[in-house]
């Protein structure tokens, strides 16, 4: 009973129902106009509240029931002030919905358009005239994968004969390799990547640098580049364009403008995108497999910890296509996102392909 008449007072706040305060007017009038009058003409225990003897019954219950014709008016009064006040709530609500509406559809334009932007921004890719649009994303990738090798096994063959004194992990020469493949050597290179390179041995980094020089003075298109690791297998590199030149001016913007329209995704309100997931699907669906690689091996480095910090690769699912038997140096992408997601969910659509495969298979 308590339960009923809560939830018939919320309504009645909310412009709902009117149904609270006709009960209780309704039951009230009932009170006054039909068990007083009975009430009040009846001889009384006490002399003092006995009205029976006070003259007509008539006049009694006239004098009684003139309240209730009073509050009969004021029930009708209320009635009208409910309706307008009720008219007003549903105005509002439609005002809101307008204004959701409205700010989801800006959304979805700015939205569309950050997709467009992102499709132009890969198709104006271009290295050294020779590899044009998405096809850049396969060479960067081989080409990232041979300059970690590289420098891992240069690092343990001087490591172990003692001309490397300087202890470094797997993350350290990680990120070198990344943030050489990133900003290149020589002419090319910059300042932030000499500054960033102060921090680690100088005689390694300068012997990795000549190696890397070498190479790309004999650069030659039908030329195929082959390093033999017992931990990293064979790692071959065969491009199109002299490498190790660096990538910055093409991988500085690209990776800025996914992040921030991912971002911008992100911290839309609940109640304008409640799907936010759908949309980032939306942009992942653009994405090339060699692009999850670049994507989620640049956020392993220094540059590209926030999108772990913000958890975007992780609660998104945003490499979720990529085939796990490319992503095979350093830290694999089950090492660091496990292989389920929310609700027992594959987080990779490679275990998903391989689970079909099993139930073919018999």
């Amino acid at each position: 009973m308590d339960t009923k008449e809560k939830s018939n007072y919320t309504k009645f706040i909310d412009g709902e129902s009117p149904n609270f305060a006709i009960w209780i007017l309704g039951i009230s009038g009932i009170i006054i106009l039909g068990i007083l009058p009975f009430l009040l003409t009846r001889k009384s225990f006490c002399e003092k509240l006995d009205f029976s003897k006070t003259g007509d019954i008539g006049d009694t219950i006239g004098g009684i029931t003139a309240p209730f014709i009073g509050l009969i008016g004021v029930l009708l009064t209320f009635l009208a002030f409910w309706i307008q006040f009720k008219a007003n709530k549903q105005q509002t609500r439609q005002f809101e919905q307008q204004d959701i509406s409205y700010k989801r559809e800006r959304f979805e334009t700015k939205f569309y358009d950050l997709l467009k932007l992102h499709r132009e921004n890969i198709n104006e890719f271009n290295i050294q005239d020779n590899v044009l649009g998405r096809k850049c994303f396969i060479y960067m990738y081989s080409e990232l994968r041979f300059c970690y090798c590289l420098l891992f096994k240069l690092y343990e063959s001087n490591y172990k004969s003692g001309k490397t004194k300087q202890e470094m992990n797997k993350e350290q020469i990680f990120n070198i390799a990344y943030l050489t493949f990133f900003f290149g050597i020589g002419n090319f290179s910059n300042k932030a990547y000499n500054e960033l390179m102060k921090y680690f041995d100088d005689d390694l980094i300068n012997e990795f640098h000549n190696l890397l020089k070498g190479w790309q003075k004999a650069y030659n298109k039908k030329q195929k580049l082959v390093i033999h690791h017992e931990n990293n297998g064979i790692c071959e590199l065969r491009i199109k364009y002299q490498p190790f030149e660096g990538h910055v001016s093409r991988l500085g913007h690209y990776f800025r403008h996914l992040f921030q329209t991912i971002k911008f995704v992100i911290e839309q309100d609940d109640k304008i995108i409640s799907n936010k997931y759908e949309y980032i699907k939306t942009l992942r669906a653009q994405l090339s497999t060699h692009e999850q690689l670049l994507i989620y091996y640049n956020s392993l480095t220094i540059l590209g910890k926030p999108w772990n910090d913000k958890n975007i690769l992780k609660d998104y699912k945003f490499i979720k296509n990529i085939p796990l038997p490319y992503a095979d140096f350093y830290k694999l992408p089950k090492e660091v996102f496990g292989e389920v997601a929310q609700e027992e969910e594959r987080f990779f659509e490679w275990d998903e392909i391989m689970e079909r495969l099993i139930k073919i298979k018999g």
